[in-house]
C-alpha cells in the first residue's frame, strides 16, 4: 500500500503522517509506503491519487483547504467531491506566525508597526499558493494593513529552511512542525492564528491577543482514497485509522508537538469538507489573489 503526501518532505504533513503510517502497518498487515509528491499547490500528488486504481491500496493525506481550491484555480486536474472518498479527518494543528530571530520586533504588534513603516522591506515565505499558510498570511496582511514581498516555495520544509537561514524573515507554519525550533531559539514565535492558546505552546499568544481577532486559521488533516474504492475497504481503513490515532503513545507524541486528534467518520468528513468550502466562499474574493 502507498500513502501519497502531496508536499515535499519536512513539513507539518510529514510530522503527522509518518508516525501514523508506521503504526498503521500492524493494523493493515503490510507497510504503508510514503510517497512525497509535492508541487503545484498539492495538485500533482492529488491528481496522482485520483488516477490510482480504486482498490484500497492508495491513500492520500492533505489539509482540507483543498475544498476551496476550485475557487482559486480555473484548471483543476481533479474534482475533490467527484474523484475522492474521505476515510476521515485525523488531526488539527494551529498555524503560527514566526520569524527569524534577527528580526528586531519582539512581538507581532511591534512587527506590524515596523512593517507599516517600511512597506516591502520584509519578506514572507509562502509554502504553497492557496495553502492555509498563504491565506492566513493574506488575512494578516489585510487586517494589519502591511505589505511584504512574498517568496514562493514548493512546501513547508523548504519555506522553513529559508526562514531559519535568514534569507526570508517571516513564515506561517503549522505549529506541529516548528515547536522544536522555538525551544532551540532558531525561530521566534509571534502568535497562533487561533482564538485560544495551544497547550503545546502555552506561552505563544493568539492573534486576538495581538490585536488581530479576525486572523484565524488552522490546518485540519484528513485521509482520502479514490472515489470508487469499495465501501467495505473504506470502512476497514477508517477503523484502522481511528484505532491507530487513539493509541496512547501516538496521541501523546502528536499532542506534544501541537496536534489535536479529531477523528471523524467518512460521512462526517465529507460534510466538513463542504463546510470548509462554504466558509471561504465569501472571504476569498476580498483577498484578490488572482492565482490563475
Amino acid at each position: 500500500m502507498r500513502l501519497i503526501i502531496p508536499y515535499p518532505p519536512g513539513g507539518g504533513t510529514d510530522t503527522l503522517a509518518r508516525p501514523w503510517a508506521e503504526r498503521m502497518r500492524g493494523k493493515l498487515g503490510q507497510p504503508l509506503v510514503i510517497e512525497n509528491r509535492g508541487g503545484a499547490a498539492t495538485n500533482i500528488g492529488m491528481e496522482a491519487a485520483a488516477r490510482s486504481a480504486p482498490d484500497g491500496h492508495t491513500l492520500v493525506i492533505n489539509a482540507d483547504n483543498i475544498a476551496y481550491f476550485p475557487m482559486l484555480y480555473r484548471n483543476m486536474p481533479y474534482d475533490l467531491f467527484r474523484d475522492f472518498t474521505p476515510i476521515g479527518y485525523m488531526a488539527e494543528t494551529p498555524l503560527v506566525v514566526a520569524v527569524n530571530p534577527a528580526v528586531p520586533a519582539r512581538t507581532l504588534r511591534d512587527f506590524v508597526a515596523l512593517a507599516r513603516a517600511n512597506p516591502d522591506r520584509f519578506s514572507f515565505a509562502n509554502p504553497s499558493i492557496g495553502s492555509p499558510h498563504h491565506l492566513g498570511f493574506e488575512l494578516l496582511a489585510r487586517e494589519a494593513g502591511i505589505r511584504m514581498v512574498q517568496a514562493e516555495y514548493r512546501g513547508g520544509g523548504p519555506a522553513m529552511n529559508d526562514v531559519l537561514a535568514g534569507h526570508v524573515q517571516m513564515g506561517v507554519f503549522s505549529l506541529g512542525s516548528v515547536t522544536q525550533h522555538f525551544a532551540a531559539g532558531t525561530l521566534r514565535p509571534y502568535a497562533v492564528l487561533s482564538s485560544r492558546r495551544s497547550a503545546a505552546a502555552p506561552d505563544v499568544p493568539t492573534t486576538a491577543e495581538e490585536g488581530l481577532p479576525r486572523v484565524v486559521n488552522a490546518l485540519r488533516f484528513l485521509v482520502l482514497a479514490p472515489a470508487a474504492t469499495p465501501r467495505e475497504a473504506i470502512q476497514a481503513l477508517h477503523a484502522a485509522t481511528v484505532e491507530t490515532l487513539n493509541e496512547p503513545a501516538l496521541r501523546d507524541q502528536l499532542t506534544r508537538v501541537g496536534f489535536e486528534i479529531i477523528p471523524s467518520s467518512p460521512d462526517e468528513a465529507a460534510a466538513m469538507l463542504r463546510a470548509e468550502r462554504d466558509r471561504w466562499a465569501p472571504i476569498l474574493p476580498g483577498l484578490n489573489l488572482n492565482l490563475g
